[in-house]
């Protein structure tokens, strides 16, 4: 069928109800109709009418975050369950969907739902307050580059994440990073702890410790970095404000943040992210702007693109996860991500990144080109 005749068809009801008007009595008895026919279009259509003139109730809400959920925008589904938890704070349907909605698209506040629902079903779903070990996660990282003075580098994280009850988590990593730069060895050992508190489902408060154990050759350069962050999660809307101080060697680094993001409308779950930063580094002051877009293209995979412009000595970025202090600043760098989830427990990620790296000998200014290539696994216990 052509896609304008679908889409016709699709809104004719629309079209229908805001002529002849709705009443409170029609939209229960047509919502709760198409809710048992699995009709979920045409319930879509019918409650965004409804809501639009103010005809509202908890079941009218349940029954359209469910169509969101059935045709896979669970975004969406969290919205309408959002607001039938307005109606009534105790529904266990309510709290149950608001929990798979986060789930699915992968909000960090989900443990915040989970302790929301009943005991009984928390055994159900074998959901328990504390996990020592929630989650595992392994990366691999490999970076070329086309000038012989500078070796390949190479890269590993595995890190473990604690549920220490519904509100708080720990995540804690080892890193291991090392190059060859003109014949002398640069190791680094990382190790960082992120703290993270849901104190409800709007905010989140989030706070890091990142130790880093840089030996050039023979000399031992440690650093240590710490980071408090406040975020807010409003329907669509991502907000973040953040603040880290890197110490290292003789060097001390404030970079200071600010993140939005937001999730447009449909299955696809399209989302688009920016993040602005300032840096204040040896009495000089730069910025960094990074974007990232992506969308789910088709069942359990998701493709991501991302660009990161600036100068990024010294650097961190995802809660001080990665800190970017190698001996040669990227100045560019741009990428893309495939994630696949191979069902509920278990995703498989890859990445290609390109960089344009910077060096000074002899007080000139050198580029050259970085291609990196990572995968890595994420399992849910």
């Amino acid at each position: 069928m052509h896609k304008s005749l679908t889409l016709l068809i699709l809104f004719l009801p629309l079209l229908g109800f805001t002529q002849s008007g709705l009443s409170f009595q029609k939209v229960d008895s047509l919502s709760y109709q198409y809710y048992l026919k699995g009709d979920w279009n045409k319930l879509i259509v019918l409650t965004r009418v409804a809501f639009d003139q103010n005809i509202d109730s908890k079941f009218m809400r349940q029954r359209a975050g469910y169509a969101y959920f059935m045709t896979g925008d669970y975004t969406s589904a969290s919205i309408q369950y959002k607001k039938a938890f307005s109606f009534d704070q105790s529904d266990e349907i309510t709290n149950e969907y608001l929990y798979y909605s986060a789930l699915n698209t992968g909000a960090e506040n989900s443990r915040y739902y989970a302790g929301n629902l009943s005991s009984v079903t928390q055994n159900n779903l074998s959901i328990n307050r504390y996990n020592a070990i929630g989650m595992i996660d392994t990366e691999f990282s490999m970076k070329t580059n086309s000038i012989q003075s500078r070796s390949n580098q190479t890269y590993y994280r595995i890190g473990v994440n604690t549920d220490l009850g519904y509100h708080f988590s720990l995540y804690q990593a080892y890193s291991y990073y090392e190059q060859v730069i003109s014949s002398i060895l640069t190791r680094q050992p990382d190790y960082v702890a992120i703290l993270k508190w849901s104190p409800n489902p709007v905010w989140q408060i989030k706070g890091a410790y990142h130790h880093l154990f840089t030996n050039v050759g023979s000399t031992a350069y440690p650093g240590n970095l710490g980071l408090l962050a406040i975020a807010a999660n409003i329907n669509r809307f991502n907000f973040e404000a953040n603040t880290s101080l890197l110490k290292a060697a003789s060097t001390k680094t404030l970079q200071m943040g600010l993140q939005a993001s937001v999730v447009l409308p449909g299955k696809s779950d399209i989302y688009l992210k920016g993040s602005a930063v300032g840096i204040i580094e040896s009495g000089a002051f730069r910025t960094i702007y990074a974007q990232t877009a992506g969308l789910k293209c088709v069942k359990n995979l998701w493709v991501e693109g991302n660009i990161t412009l600036g100068n990024l000595n010294n650097y961190n970025t995802l809660n001080s996860l990665y800190i970017y202090n190698s001996a040669d600043p990227s100045i560019f760098r741009t990428g893309f991500s495939l994630i696949y989830f191979l069902g509920k427990h278990l995703s498989i990620l890859g990445n290609f990144t390109f960089d344009q790296q910077q060096y000074t000998t002899n007080s000139v200014t050198n580029n050259y080109y970085q291609y990196s290539y990572s995968g890595g696994l994420k399992w849910k216990l």
